[in-house]
C-alpha cells in the first residue's frame, strides 16, 4: 500500500501554462480523444477545477501541472514557455524603476513565498536546527521563519516542528542552507526569536527527480483510494490536493492534517471521518456524507458544502471565512504590486499572482448540519440557505452577515451567538436557545420563533415583520427600534423588556406578559394587547390608537402623553395608572379606574359616562 505520508506539508509551488502552452495541451486534448475536460479530469483523478483553471492560464500547483502535461503526452517545460537559459535561480520583481521601493518590494516577496519561479537544477537540502527552550512556548513559528530567513535567504522554509528541545526542520537552497550553517557555526547567529541556537546538521538533499517520484506516489494513493475502498483508512497527513475523489468511500478514515485543498469530494462518503487540522479550503464538498466527521480546526475557507450531510459533525475552532484584516492586507499588497510594477512579459514570469478581492467564502447551502457541533466557530458571511442546523450547537457561533433565510433551526443552542446583520428571513427558529445572543440589525421577517428562549437577547433594529413568536421567552430582551409590526406575539413573555422606538402596529399581543417593559415612544396602533399583563409598563409618548386593550391589566402602568384615540379599554384595569386625559372617543365600557394621577376631577364624570367604573373613587 501507498505510503500516504511521503507528500505531507510540502511546500506549494504555483505556476501558469503560456498561452501558446494551452493551445498545444488543447490539441492534445482532441488527439488523445477526450471529448471535455471533465472527461479528462475525471479519468486522471484530477479535480476538475484545477484542470479548468490549467487551461484558463491560471495558476496552479507544480506536482498538478506536471501531471496534467504528462497525461497529455507533453513537455511540462514547453507548456510552460520556461527557458533554460533565461532561468532565474531566485525570487525577481521587474520594472520597478524606483529607488525608493526597494525595501516594500522585500516585503511583497515574503508575501508572494507561493508565486516561485521553477529552476530545472536547484536541489534543495534538509536540515533540522535545535533550539533551547520549550516548543509550547513556540505561539508562531512563521515569525521564527522569517527571523532564520533573515539570515539565510528567502528560499528557507521551516516543514516541521518536534517536541524535546525545539528542533525546526528546514528546508532551502544549498546556498541559503549553507549561509545558515555558516552563521551559527560563527557564532553570528546565536538565537533565533528569543530561543539560544545548540546545533545545526545537514540531513539530505533533494532534486527534481525526487518531486517527481513522491508527485507519482501521490496519484498512485489517489487511484487505490478510488480502485480499492477501505473503511477507516489511515491518511493523516497525506498530499491529496487537487485530486478527484468524487464519491470516494472515505468513511471512518484517519485525514487529520491531510492537504485537500482544491480537492473534488463531492458526493464522498466521508461520515466518521477524521479531519481535525485538515487543509480543505477551495475543495468541492457538494452532497458530500460528513455526518459524525471530526473537522475541529479544519480549514474550509472558499470551500463548497452545498448539499453536504453533517449531522453529528464536530466543527469547534472551523476557519470557514478569511479574516477581515487579512483580506485588506492581501489587497494592499496587491494594489502595491500593481502600482509599482508594469505589465509582466510573456512567459518568462518572475511573479505569477491573481488579482482578486475576497468577500463571500463557503457555501453551506441545503447542507445538513443537524446536531452538529459549530461551538464557537466562525460562520460570518457564509452562505447558509436552507440549511438542516436543527438541534445544533452554536453556542457562541459568529454567524454576522451570514445568510440563513430559510434555514431549519429548531432547537439549537444559539446561546450568546452572533447574528447581527445576518439575513434570517423565514427561518425556523421554534424552541431555539438564544439567550444572550446578538441579533441586532438581523432580518428576521417572517421568522418562526415560536417558544424560543430569546432572554436578554440584542434584537435593536432588528426586522421582525411577521415574525411569530408566540409563548416566546422575551425576559429583558433588547427590542429598541425593532419593527415587529404584524408579528406574533400572544402569549410572550416580554417583562422588563425594552421596546423603546419600536414598531408594534398590528401586532399581536394577546395574553403576553409586558409587565415592566419599557415601550415609551412605541407605535402600538391597532395592536392586539387584550387580556395582557401591562402592569407598570411606561407607555409615554406611545401611540396605542385603535389598540385593543379589552381587559388587559394596566395596573401602575404610565401612559403619560400617550395616544388613546379610538383604543379599546373595555374591561381593563388602570388601578394607579398615571394617565393624562383619555379622549372621548376611547372606548372605556367596563374599565376601572382607580387613584389615578394625571386626571382632573372632572374627568370622573366624563368617564362614568362613557361607562368607566371607579369602585374606590376618584383620588
Amino acid at each position: 500500500m501507498t505510503d500516504p505520508s511521503l507528500g505531507r506539508k510540502k511546500k506549494k509551488i504555483t505556476i501558469i501554462a503560456s498561452l501558446k502552452g494551452v493551445e498545444t495541451a488543447k490539441k492534445a486534448l482532441v488527439r488523445l480523444g477526450f471529448d471535455s475536460i471533465s472527461n479528462f479530469a475525471k479519468s486522471k483523478f484530477l479535480a476538475r477545477t484545477t484542470v479548468t483553471k490549467f487551461f484558463q492560464c491560471k495558476p496552479i500547483q507544480l506536482d498538478s501541472f506536471k501531471k496534467i502535461c504528462k497525461d497529455l503526452e507533453l513537455n511540462w517545460r514547453e507548456i510552460a514557455g520556461i527557458i533554460e537559459e533565461e532561468q532565474s535561480e531566485g525570487l525577481e520583481i521587474n520594472n520597478c524603476s524606483s529607488s525608493d521601493i526597494n525595501e516594500k518590494m522585500k516585503q511583497l516577496q515574503i508575501l508572494c513565498r507561493k508565486v516561485t519561479v521553477i529552476d530545472k537544477k536547484t536541489k534543495t537540502i534538509k536540515a533540522v536546527i535545535t533550539l533551547e527552550g520549550d516548543i509550547n512556548s513556540v505561539i508562531n513559528w512563521k515569525i521564527i521563519q522569517s527571523a532564520v530567513q533573515e539570515y539565510s535567504g528567502y528560499s528557507i522554509e521551516i516543514t516541521d516542528i518536534k517536541e524535546g528541545s525545539i528542533k525546526l526542520f528546514v528546508e532551502g537552497s544549498p546556498e541559503d542552507i549553507r549561509r545558515l550553517v555558516s552563521h551559527i557555526k560563527s557564532g553570528e547567529l546565536k538565537e533565533v526569536n528569543g530561543f539560544p541556537v545548540q546545533d545545526i546538521q545537514i540531513l539530505s538533499e533533494s532534486s527534481d527527480d525526487d518531486q517527481s517520484t513522491e508527485s507519482d506516489d501521490k496519484w498512485r494513493l489517489v487511484q487505490e483510494i478510488v480502485s480499492q475502498p477501505v473503511k477507516h483508512r489511515k491518511l493523516s497527513d497525506a498530499d491529496l490536493s487537487d485530486t478527484n475523489l468524487s464519491g470516494a468511500d472515505l468513511s471512518g478514515a484517519d485525514l487529520s492534517g491531510a492537504d485537500l485543498s482544491g480537492a473534488d469530494l463531492s458526493d464522498a462518503d466521508l461520515s466518521g471521518a477524521d479531519l481535525s487540522d485538515a487543509d480543505l479550503s477551495g475543495a468541492d464538498l457538494s452532497s458530500a456524507d460528513l455526518s459524525g466527521a471530526d473537522l475541529s480546526s479544519a480549514d474550509l475557507t472558499e470551500t463548497n458544502l452545498y448539499g453536504a450531510d453533517l449531522r453529528g459533525a464536530y466543527l469547534t475552532k472551523t476557519n470557514l471565512t478569511l479574516g477581515q484584516l487579512f483580506l485588506n492586507l492581501i489587497n494592499l499588497f496587491l494594489g502595491l504590486i500593481d502600482a509599482c510594477c508594469g505589465a509582466i512579459k510573456g512567459a518568462n514570469r518572475r511573479i505569477l499572482y491573481q488579482r482578486k478581492v475576497y468577500t463571500t467564502v463557503a457555501n453551506l447551502s441545503r447542507a445538513n448540519l443537524s446536531r452538529a457541533n459549530l461551538c464557537r466557530t466562525n460562520l460570518s458571511r457564509v452562505k447558509l440557505t436552507q440549511a438542516n442546523l436543527s438541534e445544533a450547537n452554536l453556542i457562541s457561533a459568529n454567524f454576522n452577515l451570514a445568510d440563513l433565510s430559510l434555514v431549519n433551526l429548531s432547537g439549537a443552542d444559539l446561546f450568546m451567538a452572533n447574528l447581527s446583520q445576518a439575513n434570517i428571513n423565514l427561518v425556523n427558529l421554534t424552541e431555539a436557545n438564544l439567550r444572550e445572543a446578538n441579533l441586532s440589525r438581523a432580518k428576521l421577517r417572517g421568522a418562526n420563533l415560536e417558544r424560543a428562549n430569546l432572554n436578554y437577547a440584542d434584537l435593536s433594529n432588528t426586522d421582525l415583520r411577521g415574525a411569530n413568536l408566540t409563548r416566546t421567552n422575551l425576559i429583558g430582551v433588547k427590542l429598541s427600534k425593532a419593527n415587529l409590526s404584524y408579528a406574533e406575539l400572544s402569549s410572550a413573555d416580554l417583562s422588563n423588556a425594552q421596546l423603546r422606538g419600536a414598531n408594534l402596529s398590528g401586532a399581536i399581543l394577546s395574553d403576553a406578559d409586558l409587565s415592566s417593559a419599557d415601550l415609551s415612544g412605541t407605535n402600538l396602533s391597532r395592536a392586539d394587547l387584550s387580556n395582557a399583563n401591562l402592569r407598570k409598563c411606561y407607555f409615554r409618548l406611545a401611540n396605542l390608537s385603535q389598540a385593543n386593550l379589552h381587559r388587559a391589566d394596566l395596573t401602575e402602568a404610565n401612559l403619560r402623553g400617550s395616544d388613546l384615540r379610538r383604543a379599546d379599554l373595555r374591561g381593563a384595569d388602570l388601578t394607579l395608572a398615571r394617565q393624562s386625559l383619555i379622549s372621548g372617543n376611547a372606548n372605556v365600557k367596563g374599565a376601572k379606574f382607580a387613584w389615578n394621577r394625571g386626571l382632573c376631577p372632572g374627568d370622573e364624570s366624563r368617564l362614568r359616562k362613557f361607562g368607566a367604573l371607579f369602585p374606590h373613587g376618584f383620588w
